[in-house]
């Protein structure tokens, strides 16, 4: 620097104005660099981690996953799958696999250790087809019909539970079977062709037989089938009579079931 531009500079910094001005730039230079180391050591900036998969396991296991990854846990709700374990996570928000970063808060919803019950609905003097949404709409299935000719209009006269007869309003848990008597024309000699049911998990093998009018006789292979959730996740291989067949209101379909095979990799 020549002698020339440094008596130049000096003439600027002893001006009071134009040092307090580079003073203050400075300042702000400084904050804005302390305020961005900051807010990255807070916010972990392009730090985030994915979440693990809490569906299935228990409150315990899934406090410790948890905070061995800095997340935080809270309960939102609770539902009622049969198909779940009872007192597991059934559904987690933001889902397994997602980026957050540390200190993230994950709603979950919890299957609960006890079935919810709601009232049995009035299905008496209504078709099957309606029964069936009715008696669905409130999370129940429907067991076994029973025809008969003594009732002359082929819709429901009687809701049965376990045998007995089940008033309107009961409270029941729900998931369970209510069985249903159906009138049937003194001359109707309607028939109705077996579906093929081959490959439909258990639920949906009972709903498209019980849609035909007809009943479902369930049978499990033993391997492997141990719990409901393990009936529920069967397939069906093999029925008796075979799809296409001609069957009556009421007859019995037999459908055997098993688990699926798993595809080795």
């Amino acid at each position: 620097m020549s002698k020339k531009s440094s008596k130049k500079l000096k003439k600027l910094w002893s001006n009071m104005l134009f040092r307090h001005a580079c003073l203050i730039a400075g300042l702000v230079i400084f904050l804005l660099i302390l305020s961005n180391v900051f807010l990255d050591v807070f916010t972990r900036h392009g730090k985030s981690a994915p979440v693990p998969n809490f569906t299935g396991k228990f409150l315990d296991s899934v406090m410790v996953i948890a905070k061995n990854n800095s997340l935080r846990i809270e309960i939102v709700d609770s539902v009622f799958r049969i198909d779940a374990p009872r007192g597991s996570v059934f559904v987690q928000n933001p889902e397994a696999g997602t980026h957050v970063k540390k200190n993230r808060k994950i709603f979950l919803t919890m299957n609960s250790f006890s079935p919810r019950k709601e009232s049995v609905p009035n299905v008496i003097e209504t078709s099957l087809r309606q029964a069936k949404t009715e008696l669905n709409a409130k999370g129940f299935r429907i067991g076994r019909l029973e025809y008969t000719r003594q009732y002359p209009y082929v819709e429901v006269f009687q809701q049965m539970y376990r045998g007995r007869n089940i008033e309107p309003g009961v409270l029941l848990p729900v998931g369970e079977y209510i069985d249903l008597k159906l009138g049937l024309d003194s001359v109707s000699t309607a028939t109705f062709s077996v579906p093929d049911v081959t490959g439909l998990s258990r639920h949906a093998v009972e709903d498209a037989i019980i849609d035909n009018s007809l009943n479902y006789i369930l049978t499990f292979d033993r391997k492997g089938v141990n719990t409901i959730t393990d009936s529920l996740n069967c397939v069906a291989y093999e029925q008796d009579p075979p799809a296409g067949s001609g069957a009556y209101y009421g007859a019995n379909v037999k459908v055997k079931l098993k688990l699926p095979v798993k595809n080795k990799k």
